[in-house]
């Protein structure tokens, strides 16, 4: 069977969707003079309209946006709804999964510890977190507090994830088992995006701090923030929190619990509370005359780590440099450097940013999938800094979107003309009954009920489980129950008459599953 393997060309978690029918008229979703929504007036009135048809040409579920300048809030907008099921309007106090947005405030919560002496960031993780342990032996004895808010761990990008998500894992075991899986490359080799060292630094502040990570954060940001609709976690929604509810595949779906994910993506915020975020950022650290981290430690986090390669679009666009600090992406635009992060999962794309001698933030969350965060990011830039460039970068997205779309649907195509249709399984059904074991990620059980085999992956049994349907040979077709990954396929092994293992062959950008190899036990 031919193996796709696919990109993340749209450069954000998800897969974007186009047009987008309201059941509501566009006079119901757009109120002219009311909130929730209104029509922006004076200067910005123009900012404004392009960001609505933007949105409209997307075609996601809602968007919530702010843009702080001086300190000020200077303009902020809602489009669309927070819940396609029920047309309630979406507004800038909706509150939303950020996703990676929380890794600024771990390291932000590491700084303030180092403000106060308690730790340093040369300091070894494993002289803090004694169980802290990689693969690599070199690397768990010199990996440091500041290698783990770097991105340069030798993991490749979203190595390991699939131990967080949807699963029953808890942050101390995530933490066990990443030590199973082989680093890419070597130790401070290259740049790989990895959740999972935001775990462990996440789990370090704990330890320093003696309080949780959640706990810290609530205290030590969202209360002197006034980040007063804020939640370190799902569990603590009640019905009176005003939630923008997640559109997987532009379906109004659950909202999943991520806690296990902790410093890496744990977060729900809305535009107006970050703002508030941004307004300290943008002040070196001080807000309302509270200084929460010290302008040497905020211009430390800003400072290049971990260096990205410049493509031939970044150079057409003006800019010489970009990487990774400690917890915010960084790149020049307009000669000013840029602090900026991205998140995503199921059902929610956002981007954060600022620019410190512009004194300028901004922050952009849908509640949808789509490229449009990031090319806002660009659009409020241009506007905002007053750039002479006029590109129309939420069209030029969408072209990058649409295009990756079409290549994705390319492969479908040609996986499917190329699949052997008059086979059959080399072995009885029954034979590829059991339980299967894959070092890292734990077990799974292969069942047989009517004639029709079924998978579960233990640790994730209630997103990762599916029927499987014979595609070719000892090939078996599988949709899990997760409606943000496409269908994949389950590879068995088989050698001498008896099943010795599978693999799972499910292309997408976020998750991977090709690490995977289940040995039956």
């Amino acid at each position: 069977m031919k193996k796709i393997i696919v990109s993340a060309l749209v450069l954000v978690l998800g897969t974007p969707l186009f047009a987008q029918e309201y059941s509501k008229t566009k006079e119901e979703l757009y109120p002219i003079d009311v909130n929730p929504q209104r029509a922006v007036k004076g200067k910005y009135a123009e900012f404004d309209a392009y960001v609505r048809k933007a949105f409209e040409a997307y075609g996601i579920a809602g968007l919530s946006i702010a843009v702080v300048k001086d300190q000020q809030v200077v303009f902020s907008n809602a489009y669309g709804v927070k819940d396609k099921k029920t047309g309630d309007l979406m507004d800038v106090n909706a509150v939303f999964g950020i996703a990676s947005l929380s890794k600024a405030f771990t390291a932000a919560a590491v700084g303030m510890l180092v403000d106060e002496g308690k730790i340093k960031w040369s300091d070894k993780v494993v002289d803090v977190l004694p169980s802290f342990k990689l693969y690599d032996a070199y690397a768990t004895a010199n990996f440091t507090v500041e290698d783990l808010l770097a991105h340069r761990s030798g993991y490749n990008t979203f190595d390991g994830d699939l131990l967080w998500y949807g699963t029953d894992y808890s942050r101390a075991e995530i933490m066990e088992r990443i030590s199973n899986l082989p680093n890419k490359t070597s130790f401070r080799e290259s740049y790989g995006y990895n959740n999972i060292m935001f775990i462990v630094a996440g789990e370090l502040v704990a330890k320093v701090s003696g309080m949780s990570w959640d706990q810290f954060i609530e205290t030590r940001f969202f209360q002197p923030l006034k980040m007063t609709s804020s939640r370190t976690s799902t569990t603590q929604f009640t019905d009176n929190d005003n939630l923008a509810i997640p559109h997987v595949k532009g379906i109004s779906s659950d909202f999943l619990n991520y806690d296990n994910s902790g410093g890496a993506a744990a977060l729900n915020s809305s535009v107006m509370d970050l703002s508030n975020w941004l307004k300290m950022w943008t002040n070196n650290g001080v807000f309302n005359g509270d200084t929460l981290l010290q302008a040497k430690t905020v211009n430390y986090i800003l400072s290049l780590q971990t260096p990205q390669s410049v493509s031939n679009f970044d150079q057409s666009n003006g800019i010489n440099f970009k990487g990774y600090g400690l917890g915010w992406f960084l790149f020049d635009y307009d000669g000013k450097k840029v602090a900026h992060h991205g998140g995503g999962l199921p059902g929610f794309i956002s981007k954060i940013g600022f620019v410190q001698k512009e004194n300028l933030g901004f922050v952009v969350l849908t509640n949808d999938e789509s490229s449009l965060p990031a090319a806002l990011m660009y659009s409020i830039l241009d506007e905002f800094m007053e750039t002479e460039n006029d590109k129309d970068w939420a069209d030029l997205y969408l072209g990058f979107s649409k295009r990756y779309e079409e290549r994705l649907e390319k492969e479908r195509k040609e996986q499917i003309s190329e699949r052997k249709k008059k086979t059959k399984p080399s072995v009885d059904l029954e034979k590829y009954v059991g339980t299967y074991e894959d070092v890292m990620y734990g077990t799974a059980v292969v069942t047989l009920e009517k004639r029709t085999l079924k998978v579960v992956l233990n640790p994730a049994k209630e997103l990762f489980n599916s029927e499987m349907e014979h595609w070719e040979d000892d090939v078996f077709q599988i949709k899990f129950n997760d409606g943000f990954l496409p269908e994949g396929y389950v590879k068995f092994d088989v050698k001498g008459g008896n099943v010795d293992s599978f693999i799972i062959d499910l292309p997408n950008p976020d998750f991977h599953f090709y690490h995977l190899n289940f040995k039956k036990k």
